[in-house]
């Protein structure tokens, strides 16, 4: 290991604290305030998933790394226990370079508002909650992992004295332009609280593998680790400005507002040319000309976990306003739905270039050149104008709450096209050839809509509607869809009705404790969007 001293130095009543600081669409995002106690709040733990390993570098330094980072983020559950309501102290942000592409935080220490949030939502999911036990899981965590190790080395290091007394509460991974698949540019930050004490550590922890020359450098409360040779320069980036002064990455981070328990940032118009070359594929196929960039949160309601994001910077002409309408008429009894919506105007905008990434492709594996061609000739279509008329203006299927125990599956979908026989003709055209005969399901063709069902019945209700969009379950699923482009709707408690029966403890518990799920994207016209996923507990 190589050591070196310090270098140079959406609704309205839920938004978040900072606020966004441009135009984005409206969503029920959790509130970035909180109150400051709750009965209870100090004692329920809070754990989440283990971040994927950072690309590169021994199988051991990976292995010890990867170690001390999800110690630190499944610590939750324990750090919640001991901690107070602060969520304040500097950011991974503050000390990882500003010309980073990629951005990946993990936070058990966040603001009082999502500890608040946290401690509401696990204490509806009561066996998950105990699952999680009270005891501080980064030490348990340590244990496993240390146990299979394979290292007499590494076994002599015990958390309570070698690692607690100086590891923080927040990490982060930067990836930065120049890395290749065998040498990743890549720094990972690792907040301590004793700066001597981590040094001396991880020092004589990397040492444990003979062959190890990962290095590590101590700036402002964090611990720097970064593969060989790249140390010094990362050091000298940050010098020339932090990713907390890159002015792209801290707009996005306002506009998206509470940043929860995990978060993201990915500059797209450079990182997916180099992540192409991370991954080792010298392929000459295009990534395109991509534009804008991306920022997620894994946070917290007392109702839901959501993962919320926003994309800014992109191109307009591929994301066109949408428009919810259909999805929110549906029926009340609806159980599943999906709906995209404005997907002949984004086809229009981004054919040129999928036509030419899909010519690569099997130019790549069947040595086909016109591989739309060979499409056309096989479905007896015309590309694009017949996928155009097809998705339509908005396409939204939906399935009915049922029991399963019949023969004949339920299902049906409706298409809002600027040619609605067309569209119809398609259908029947496409099923046919799927199903062996396009008599398997019944076609209504109104105006510019067409229902399509397995039964003539729920082809009726389609055409009739209702208002799913005033089901309790739906709006905490997915909020506002009057501007919705995509939107994914499960009702979990009509679901789990066809088999809990089946189930029994614990397993038939945590079944029992999911509501829902929903996804809900939209874009504003001017290049920007906002997505959620959530996940409801009863």
């Amino acid at each position: 290991m190589t050591d070196a001293s310090n270098g140079p130095s959406l609704g309205p009543g839920h938004g978040s604290a900072s606020g966004p600081t441009t135009p984005v669409p409206q969503y029920d995002y959790p509130a970035a305030t909180g109150v400051a106690t709750a009965p209870g709040a100090a004692g329920v733990p809070l754990a989440d998933e283990p971040p994927p390993p950072a690309p590169g570098g021994r199988k051991r330094t990976g292995v010890l790394v990867g170690a001390l980072v999800t110690a630190l983020l499944v610590g939750g559950a324990g750090a919640f226990a001991y901690q107070s309501l602060s969520g304040s102290g500097s950011q991974p942000s503050d000390v990882l370079p500003g010309d980073a592409y990629a951005y990946v935080r993990l936070d058990i220490d966040p603001s009082a508002g999502q500890k608040v949030a946290a401690v509401r939502f696990l204490g509806k999911l009561k066996d998950v909650r105990n699952t999680l036990g009270s005891d501080d899981p980064r030490k348990k965590l340590w244990e496993l992992v240390t146990k299979d190790a394979g290292n007499d080395c590494v076994a002599k290091f015990a958390y309570d004295t070698d690692i607690a007394p100086w590891l923080g509460d927040r990490v982060g991974a930067a990836l930065r332009p120049g890395g290749t698949q065998e040498k990743p540019n890549v720094a990972i930050a690792v907040q301590v609280k004793d700066e001597a004490a981590a040094k001396d550590t991880l020092t004589r922890l990397f040492a444990c593998d003979k062959s190890d020359d990962t290095e590590l450098r101590m700036k402002d409360g964090y611990a720097i680790i970064t593969p060989p040779g790249v140390g010094d320069a990362t050091l000298a980036a940050a010098a020339k400005g932090t990713l907390s002064h890159n002015t792209g990455f801290t707009e996005d981070m306002a506009a998206l507002g509470e940043q929860g328990v995990l978060s993201a940032w990915f500059d797209m118009g450079t990182g997916l040319k180099e992540i192409q070359k991370l991954s080792g594929d010298a392929s000459p196929a295009p990534v395109g000309d991509a534009k804008g960039r991306v920022a997620a949160a894994l946070r917290f309601d007392a109702e839901y976990l959501e993962l919320a994001g926003v994309v800014r910077g992109g191109d307009p002409k591929v994301m066109p306003k949408g428009d919810g309408a259909e999805v929110a008429n549906l029926p009340a009894n609806t159980m599943a739905a999906l709906h995209i919506s404005g997907a002949d105007q984004a086809i229009d905008a981004s054919w040129p270039q999928l036509e030419k990434q899909l010519n690569t492709l099997g130019a790549m594996g069947a040595g086909q050149t016109d591989v739309l061609a060979e499409i056309e000739r096989e479905l007896g279509v015309k590309l694009p104008d017949d996928l155009k008329v097809l998705l339509g203006r908005s396409f939204t299927v939906a399935v009915p709450q049922q029991d399963f125990k019949s023969d004949a599956f339920v299902m049906g979908a409706k298409v809002v096209s600027s040619d609605a026989k067309r569209a119809a003709k398609l259908v029947g055209q496409l099923t046919g050839a799927a199903m062996g005969g396009s008599d398997a399901l019944t076609t209504r063709v109104e105006g510019d809509k067409v229902y399509v069902a397995t039964t003539p019945d729920y082809a009726d209700d389609l055409k009739a509607g209702g208002r799913l969009v005033d089901a309790e379950t739906f709006k905490a699923a997915v909020g506002d869809v009057t501007g919705s482009n995509a939107v994914l709707f499960l009702d979990l408690d009509k679901l789990e009705k066809t088999y809990v029966g089946e189930l029994k403890g614990e397993e038939r518990a945590v079944v029992e404790g999911m509501r829902a799920v929903g996804l809900n994207s939209s874009s504003t016209g001017n290049g920007e969007s906002a997505f959620t996923l959530r996940v409801l507990a009863n």
